[in-house]
């Protein structure tokens, strides 16, 4: 997840909860309020109702038939005012309470006023009830417009949030973490200063570049470390395998010990294809090779298979080339991509049965150029398919052939012209490598 949605959804939950509460405090207060607002309004009836009576007389309001009791309501039973008869009571006082009354066999739930008062010596009880339900549906009202707003308030702040997160990461939005995807190779890195005025991005623009600038001058003493040992391992190996040549053909040599300097002069020319493997990839990771050739990619692979087809011929194995031969690639090393299809044609043979078959074959899609070298060998096993690009990586260590950089250097011609590499194996069933070539990279005539 995004830091920018992140930090939205850390406020958006904060702003949920404190609402929540806020909700909470609000019907208390809702509560409170209602009710004092009731309990006020009831105590204004009832002292218009002492009002009336003391106009009018006690008598009036009681039944002539029961003259100790006396209730009214009205239409709807929103309120209702009731008198009694009581005795021992304490005039003047009164209390209030919620209760449920059956009225004509209906129950409600009232808010009562109870008032003890005293004419001609004889104590009335005064009951003046309104109906909660309709209070109830008030602070309904009320808490529905309030959510409402509430929600309302919280998607604008949400929204509000997102813009201003949007905005405040923007230099690493849209200037760090692209220069970061862009940066191929430490040396093609972008080192100039971030214009921000947040100081944290500025710093960590700085940090990486001093980061970058490091990994910079570590990579190339490396790469020229690389480069020059192997480039001085070459003159002392070279007169070592002359001397070698010439011992071996001197007639004193005695017979036993033929079988040793054949040896040492394998070595010898393996340790020497060892460092010419070194300094080619030492020189594709310096950009040492142009990319300005165009060409057919079905004459290269026809001029590999002339090249390799007395070594397929010794398994009796057949070389077919199934590309395109209208189509051709453009802004490429040829020499590059010569030996990289070389190599994996020449794996192809290598770990292959006898009798097999080499496939060098193509494919043109939206996704780009694909070439594909499939083979029904060996196969590799799935827990290698991983390491096969590593350097002095055997895909089958008992084969004493070659010294394992064949698809070392595979993959770093391929990633020197931004190709994408590919490979899917079944042990015993065989193998298929694929490079792919970018759209940009393919012309059709």
């Amino acid at each position: 997840m995004k830091l920018e949605l992140k930090l939205a959804l850390i406020g958006a939950i904060s702003k949920i909860v404190i609402f929540l509460l806020f909700l909470i405090v609000l019907e208390q207060f809702f509560d409170t309020i209602a009710t004092n607002h009731t309990d006020r309004d009831l105590r204004k009836m009832k002292d218009q109702t002492l009002s009336i009576v003391n106009k009018i007389g006690i008598r009036s309001f009681l039944k002539e038939e029961q003259d100790s009791a006396y209730a009214s309501y009205n239409m709807l039973k929103e309120e209702f005012i009731a008198l009694n008869l009581t005795a021992g009571a304490i005039p003047g006082k009164f209390a209030y309470a919620t209760v449920r009354r059956e009225i004509e066999g209906e129950e409600f739930d009232y808010r009562i006023l109870t008032y003890t008062f005293m004419i001609d010596k004889q104590y009335y009880s005064l009951e003046i009830g309104r109906n909660i339900q309709i209070i109830s549906g008030f602070k309904q009202a009320i808490k529905l417009i309030s959510l409402a707003t509430i929600l309302f308030v919280l998607i604008i702040t949400i929204l509000f949030d997102i813009g201003i997160s949007k905005y405040l990461l923007r230099p690493l939005n849209q200037m760090i973490i692209p220069k970061l995807k862009t940066t191929t190779t430490p040396e093609s890195f972008d080192y100039s200063e971030l214009k921000t005025s947040t100081t944290d991005f500025a710093y960590l623009n700085h940090v990486i570049n001093e980061l970058m600038l490091k990994a910079t001058t570590i990579l190339a003493t490396q790469k020229k470390f690389i480069a020059d040992v192997s480039h001085e391992l070459m003159t002392p190996v070279s007169v070592i395998q002359s001397k070698m040549e010439n011992f071996a053909a001197s007639p004193q040599l005695p017979q036993k010990l033929v079988p040793a300097v054949v040896d040492i002069q394998y070595q010898i020319n393996r340790l020497q294809q060892i460092i010419r493997a070194l300094l080619l990839i030492s020189k594709i990771e310096n950009d040492q090779y142009p990319k300005k050739e165009t060409f057919f990619v079905f004459k290269l692979i026809d001029e590999i298979i002339t090249d390799i087809e007395d070594r397929a011929a010794i398994k009796n194995i057949s070389l077919e080339n199934q590309v395109e031969p209208q189509v051709r690639v453009t802004d490429i090393n040829r020499s590059l991509i010569h030996i990289m299809m070389f190599n994996l044609i020449s794996n192809a043979i290598k770990y292959n049965r006898e009798g097999g078959y080499v496939r060098i074959s193509s494919l043109l899609n939206e996704n780009g150029l694909t070439i594909e070298v499939a083979d029904n060998g060996t196969g590799i096993k799935s827990d290698q398919i991983p390491f096969i690009f590593d350097r002095f990586k055997r895909i089958k260590p008992n084969i004493t052939e070659g010294f394992g950089l064949g698809l070392s250097i595979v993959k770093s011609i391929a990633e020197y012209h931004h190709l994408s590499t590919g490979v899917t194996s079944v042990e015993d069933q065989g193998s298929v490598f694929k490079i792919i070539f970018p759209l940009n990279y393919v012309k059709i005539h």
